[in-house]
């Protein structure tokens, strides 16, 4: 039995996470999702309804793309990704992908989905030129 991860194709959370798990060479059942009809197996496993998640073989779950690559890359990190548990250069790389989810992805959300975001002041003033 292999781990079931739930993923959405243009998910970049979710890539990530099938990034991470092919660069550490685990192989997943994988079960993508159309976000409109989740799987209720999905939904057991994690009620919070988004992906990915990561069923693990002993029915742990992984809920976050963040969880699931370094649980990937802790089993097996052959191109050295994490760069050693304590070093600073780790510690730099975390930050650099935590700082994709704090940073770039809400700007990223803004550019490709601007009717979602229309009472905020910079879309407002940039309809207006």
């Amino acid at each position: 039995m292999r781990p079931v991860l739930y993923s959405f194709r243009r998910c970049p959370y979710a890539m990530r996470a099938r990034m991470a798990l092919i660069v550490a060479g685990i192989e997943v059942e994988l079960r993508e999702v159309l976000l409109r009809h989740k799987p209720a197996e999905m939904l057991e496993a994690s009620p919070k309804g988004t992906v990915p998640v990561m069923v693990l073989e002993n029915g742990d779950v992984l809920e976050e793309s963040f969880d699931i690559m370094l649980w990937a890359l802790a089993t097996h990190d052959p191109e050295n990704w994490l760069r050693g548990e304590r070093s600073a250069e780790r510690r730099d790389i975390l930050e650099l992908a935590r700082g994709v989810e704090t940073d770039f992805k809400p700007h990223l959300d803004r550019y490709k989905y601007p009717n979602r975001y229309t009472d905020e002041p910079i879309l407002r003033i940039m309809r207006c030129q």
